[in-house]
């Protein structure tokens, strides 16, 4: 695709959703999230707590699939299932995503523009990385806009323009992504203007995102946060990050964990959630 015609493309996009959004109050609570198809539980905010399964085209919470692999190797079945569909894949995972990708799947074109900038699997490049947030954002996900801003923020796949950036950050925003919030936060923040930049931080910790409880723990510290507020925060964040919990996602965190850090994951924890997860839970 010309620069010309992805700046169009990119400018159409921005217009478009402006108008769509245009009677949003930015600080308006954050919409209710979507939920795992198997456990019907709200996903929870780390991204790397849903995994896309382009055989049947839905995310899964890593709670359901991590309980799904432990319960077949339990039972002695060598081949991985995808935790919904039950289909074992015979085709790498990137025609997988294109297979999705050809059926407007907009959670493929998330993870293919992830892969794309991480250069995983595919050959790195932030201009297709940027082609598969617009289309991702063209099908609906808000999180899809606040990258787009980050690829203008910095100058990957387009020339730099901080205003665009920022224009995208406040739709996205608008649509419900607490990362597009916490980058405002900080844009504002940096600006001087540390009343907006709480203010934004207060959105996406009310609904639950443990970075901006954080900031706003440090703003407390740092007297820019009265106590109230931050109670009445915390409160918030509480009640959100209680309604994503299950003892699923609980096992995964510490596995996932562990890998990261190049650990083996404590087999007591694991030797539970079996128990209880052959029980019938």
């Amino acid at each position: 695709m010309a620069i010309l015609e992805l700046e169009a493309r990119l400018n159409n996009l921005l217009s478009t959703a402006q108008a769509e959004t245009k009677n949003i109050d930015i600080f308006a609570a954050m919409p209710e999230r979507e939920e795992c198809p198997i456990c019907m539980i709200p996903f929870p905010f780390e991204d790397n707590q849903s995994a896309f399964s382009p055989c049947c085209g839905k995310v899964i919470c890593m709670g359901c699939t991590h309980k799904s692999f432990f319960i077949e190797a339990m039972n002695g079945d060598d081949e991985s299932k995808c935790a919904f569909c039950r289909q074992t894949s015979s085709e790498n995972y990137i025609k997988g995503l294109k297979k999705a990708m050809k059926n407007n799947n907009p959670h493929a074109f998330v993870q293919m523009g992830s892969n794309y900038q991480l250069g995983t699997d595919v050959l790195q490049s932030d201009t297709r990385s940027l082609q598969m947030r617009i289309r991702a954002a063209e099908l609906g996900v808000s999180n899809a806009y606040a990258v787009i801003g980050m690829h203008y923020e910095d100058g990957l796949g387009i020339e730099q323009d901080l205003s665009k950036a920022l224009a995208f950050y406040e739709v996205a925003a608008k649509k419900g992504s607490t990362r597009a919030h916490i980058d405002l936060a900080e844009y504002h923040g940096g600006n001087g203007d540390i009343q907006r930049s709480i203010e934004h931080l207060k959105v996406a910790a009310n609904a639950g995102c443990q970075e901006a409880m954080d900031d706003l723990v440090n703003a407390y510290k740092d007297k820019l946060l009265p106590k109230e507020d931050l109670t009445n925060t915390l409160r918030a964040f509480q009640t959100s990050t209680d309604a994503v919990k299950t003892l699923e996602r609980d096992v995964a965190w510490l596995i996932e964990e562990s890998r990261r850090k190049g650990e083996t994951p404590p087999a007591s924890h694991i030797e539970c959630a079996l128990k209880i997860w052959n029980s019938g839970r």
